[in-house]
């Protein structure tokens, strides 16, 4: 590995921070390999674009100045300790492909790991974009509605007053609803916030998915999962509240709205079970 590249990373950002200190433990990058976007300034690193580089992270050569971006960092760094994935990701399908991967995770690197927002004058935000932000709710809203409709339909069909309830309709309602109560409390930034709403609905699919591991595997030693099937679910509902409410806080948008999620909640469960 030559020891002349430094990343420029978002130290506000869990999983820059990961991958970046992944790189300095397995020797790929030295002890001084990284930086933290928030503490460097245009006069230390002249050719950087200091605002792309908050949308994708930048590698630095240290001996001649060349600078590169997004994935072609990412490539660089692992190209010096394996070659043939340097060479397999500069292939232009494979490359066009893992670019808009690393777009998609990077665009909406604060909805994935949510944490405390920063009132801080160099803030590495990501820039808006539409594309990667309309791609990330469709994608996800998708899944959650897949992975949650099999659960109801496995373990609680004998609840439903509908056998066809489709969860992706009650988390389009949820957004809605949740869209006009921000606009009511007059918050800003809906453009995060849906994100997050969405993303928490995800986090509670996951948890059924889990859960419903759980249940095949008592299912397989012949144990009743009628009321375990139930429980799950009202684990996962809290653990949504909990996680909506943390998103609310970091983000200091009002309290009211983890009120608002919580009583749609409740409220259009009484048109769903009976």
């Amino acid at each position: 590995m030559k020891a002349n590249y430094t990343l420029l990373y978002d130290e506000h950002c869990p999983l820059c921070a990961w991958y970046t200190g992944l790189f300095l433990k397995t020797g790929m990058l030295n002890e001084k390999g990284r930086k933290a976007y928030q503490t460097i300034n245009s006069e230390s690193y002249p050719n950087v674009d200091l605002e792309l580089a908050k949308n994708k992270i930048a590698c630095i050569n240290q001996e001649n100045g060349q600078v590169v971006y997004g994935i072609d960092s990412l490539l660089t760094i692992l190209g010096q300790r394996f070659p043939l994935i340097q060479k397999i990701g500069s292939w232009k399908v494979v490359h066009f492909l893992l670019e808009i991967l690393y777009n998609f995770i990077s665009f909406n690197r604060k909805i994935f790991a949510s944490t405390p927002k920063q009132e801080i004058e160099c803030a590495c935000e990501p820039s808006r974009s539409w594309t990667y932000r309309i791609a990330f709710v469709l994608i996800f809203s998708l899944l959650t509605h897949f992975i949650v409709t099999a659960y109801f339909h496995k373990n609680l069909s004998d609840y439903l007053i509908h056998s066809e309830v489709k969860d992706g309709y009650l988390l389009l309602a949820q957004l809605i609803v949740q869209f006009i109560a921000f606009k009511l409390f007059k918050q800003e930034n809906a453009y995060d916030y849906l994100a997050h709403v969405c993303f928490v609905s995800f986090i509670g699919a996951l948890g059924l998915a889990g859960g419903q591991i759980v249940l095949n595997l008592f299912s397989y030693f012949n144990q009743d999962t009628e009321l375990l099937g139930t429980v799950f679910y009202g684990m996962v509902f809290m653990l949504m509240f909990f996680e909506h409410k943390r998103r609310v806080k970091n983000n200091k948008w009002t309290w009211k709205l983890s009120v608002t999620w919580i009583l749609f909640r409740v409220v259009i469960y009484f048109f769903v079970f009976g």
